[in-house]
């Protein structure tokens, strides 16, 4: 199945208040949870943490974003979608207030956000948010990781869309720069190649699709060995 990706990059602001150390131990703790697969805990310790942030800083402030931002993927990883997506609009505004659209950390979130839209099925919709994102990105960071999953994304959702040449542009795209800014030898990498050969078994390739796959496969086992 065509995938997107998810990128865990918590921003937040440095302040000194009463609260702050509270709340950021328990900030800390979420994205470690999600890692480990600990989503339910994860979610009570976002939870918390929000709750300190809003008590500390107040809720139009970046941290408590960024602990909605927490609290939204840990909501996606249990797929619970809708819930997720009205936590994401409430940091997303807030960041769009304080940072404007055009900031890298806005741009993340709405990215992250889009993957929420896209799992609805809302698909289009999604496309819209990816393509704010990806617009962000290439101003701001050029050749960057951010850059290329957007692109990631956007082509796994034209491949859904069943735009399959469209797809295998954009896809391309971000292949050829996370080479140029991972390696060749990535997990990320990986994952596009599986995603591009996925769109050439839909356009009939499917000697190409086999090698996309079998160099995939090959990066996955090199990471190994090397863990």
């Amino acid at each position: 199945m065509m995938r997107g990706c998810l990128l865990l990059v918590t921003l937040f602001a440095s302040v000194s208040l009463a609260g702050e150390a509270e709340w950021k131990a328990l900030h800390d703790k979420v994205v470690p949870q999600l890692m480990s697969g600990d989503v339910k805990q994860a979610e009570k310790l976002a939870r918390e943490a929000v709750a300190e942030a809003e008590k500390a800083f107040g809720a139009n402030h970046l941290n408590t974003a960024a602990s909605q931002g927490n609290l939204a993927l840990a909501l996606r990883y249990q797929k619970r979608y809708d819930e997720s997506e009205k936590v994401y609009r409430q940091a997303l505004a807030t960041r769009v207030k304080l940072q404007g659209a055009a900031h890298p950390s806005t741009a993340l979130m709405t990215l992250n956000m889009a993957d929420v839209v896209q799992s609805q099925g809302r698909l289009p919709d999604a496309e819209k948010l990816q393509r704010e994102a990806l617009a962000v990105f290439e101003k701001i960071l050029g050749d960057d990781t951010r850059t290329a999953t957007a692109l990631n994304n956007l082509g796994a959702n034209m491949q859904l869309q069943r735009r399959y040449k469209e797809a295998e542009l954009v896809l391309r795209r971000s292949l050829a720069m996370k080479e140029k800014v991972l390696g060749s030898i990535s997990p990320s990498v990986a994952h596009t190649l599986n995603n591009l050969a996925e769109v050439c078994d839909h356009l009939g390739r499917k000697d190409e699709a086999a090698a996309y796959r079998k160099r995939a496969e090959e990066i996955r086992r090199q990471v190994t060995e090397k863990a």
